[in-house]
């Protein structure tokens, strides 16, 4: 039976280690690191490198660990040269690559820096419970070890949240290969408890290279989703870090207006490598929008919106909302098109709702629609928008054929600072589907 006892690492680092043998023990060197499997939930201890007393490094294997004490880690078989040793692809060293590193608090949705982290025996293993982002840890670092147990235990009798947080709680550090940099992953259950605009104010803590690590540990939607909350400068820094073929997959995930304002930004060059790599539906609607001035409605619309043909009933109307719903920006107001994509309507959510499905929708069309024409500027649809209360407006050319929508929060976006603009809710779809508002028409 392995002997554990609770260490931080800040107190493990340095501690003598003896090599046991026929009934005793023999000083061999100090603790130099501490390694770890990154990919459990609380990840184990599976060896410990070792500053050998002729100064060569060496490690061991945690199986041959015999105890680890308050003052000694005693081993049962002796270190192997460090050379030797392979490395696994999500190992971790605490000492080098955890200690002093920003992490993600999931639930505190903030980075934090590590100060020091919690290792606790489960079984015939030692794990990490905690990461410690308080001023006990750095107390422990200073070799205060006494003072920090007097302040934790004050801070506690005060009311002072500790300043433990349980790994489980947060984003866990990985590495792809052996010869690659730390990178920060979030499971995919815990990516879930956070909102797109908290994501993107993870990301603007972060330094610049663990930005593009961050964006490129979490799914498409989930990337696109935040990348679109950041503000032009922060989304260059990171496109420059990103391999191309994975910063074509987060843009054609954007909305497409965000994403030709994004791409408008981009020298040219680059620009034609991502949308040559993006999907060709996706890239199409980008080079749409890229093909207007960005100062009128052709260049701040989006593509994306629900359109059904004339001469459906409301059972078939839902039908086809179903399908094409997941790829459009609003769902509360439909337009009808004619084959020529003429705009002929807008069918009000609300009133298809509260309609018989066998009902036709023709009695149910709002034909009168107010829309605005691609050359107007920025300056006049934000003008509509907000005499009418419209919370989007559609976007036709001079034959009346629609090409897009303008939502009320890309208007405003014409008149607010970038500060204020980062304030306000957005309109349309996002991976947690409920961003606060839909769009359409005024009420009939």
């Amino acid at each position: 039976m392995v002997e554990l006892h609770e260490a931080y690492v800040s107190e493990l680092i340095g501690r003598p280690v003896k090599l046991w043998t026929e009934g005793s023990s023999m000083p061999i060197g100090k603790v130099h690191d501490v390694v770890v499997d990154g990919r459990e939930e609380f990840p184990p201890v599976t060896g410990l490198y070792i500053k050998c007393r002729d100064g060569g490094m060496r490690f061991a294997q945690f199986s041959s660990v015999r105890a680890i004490t308050d003052k000694e880690v005693i081993l049962n078989a002796p270190p192997r040269d460090a050379e030797h040793k392979v490395a696994a692809d999500d190992e971790l060293l605490l000492n080098r690559e955890l200690l002093d590193k920003q992490i993600v608090d999931v639930d505190g949705r903030k980075v934090v820096r590590v100060n020091d982290v919690k290792l606790a025996p489960a079984g015939d293993q030692l794990r990490i419970i905690a990461a410690d982002i308080g001023a006990s840890g750095l107390l422990r670092r200073l070799g205060l070890s006494g003072f920090s147990k007097h302040l934790l235990e004050r801070s506690t009798r005060l009311g002072v949240p500790r300043s433990l947080i349980s790994w489980d709680s947060v984003q866990p550090l990985s590495r792809v290969g052996p010869t690659d940099s730390v990178r920060l992953r979030v499971p995919s259950d815990k990516i879930e408890r956070i909102h797109p605009v908290d994501m993107a104010a993870i990301i603007e803590e972060l330094n610049a290279s663990d930005q593009a690590s961050l964006v490129s540990s979490l799914d498409e939607e989930t990337a696109a989703d935040a990348f679109e909350q950041l503000d032009v400068n922060t989304q260059l820094s990171i496109l420059e870090d990103l391999k191309p073929e994975r910063a074509a997959d987060i843009i054609e995930n954007m909305s497409s207006d965000d994403a030709a304002d994004l791409l408008a930004e981009v020298e040219p060059d680059k620009q034609r490598q991502l949308l040559n790599l993006m999907e060709p539906d996706e890239a199409k609607d980008v080079r749409e929008l890229l093909a207007h001035d960005e100062a009128t409605a052709g260049g701040i619309m989006t593509t994306e919106f629900l359109s059904v043909p004339p001469g459906l009933t409301v059972g078939e109307t839902f039908e086809h909302i179903r399908k094409a719903a997941p790829d459009a920006e609003l769902v509360y107001y439909v337009y009808v098109l004619d084959q020529s994509e003429h705009l002929l309507g807008v069918l009000s959510l609300r009133d298809l709702v509260g309609s018989d499905p066998s009902q036709p929708t023709d009695k149910l069309i709002q034909e009168h629609v107010v829309s605005v024409p691609l050359s107007a500027s920025r300056e006049e649809v934000a003008a509509v928008i907000a005499r009418y209360d419209f919370v989007a407006v559609p976007v036709v050319d001079d034959e009346g054929h629609m090409h897009g929508i303008v939502t009320v929060d890309d208007a405003l976006d014409v008149v607010l600072p970038e500060r204020l603009r980062k304030m306000l809710p957005r309109v349309g779809k996002s991976r947690s589907g409920n961003r606060h508002a839909h769009a359409g028409q005024p009420a009939r």
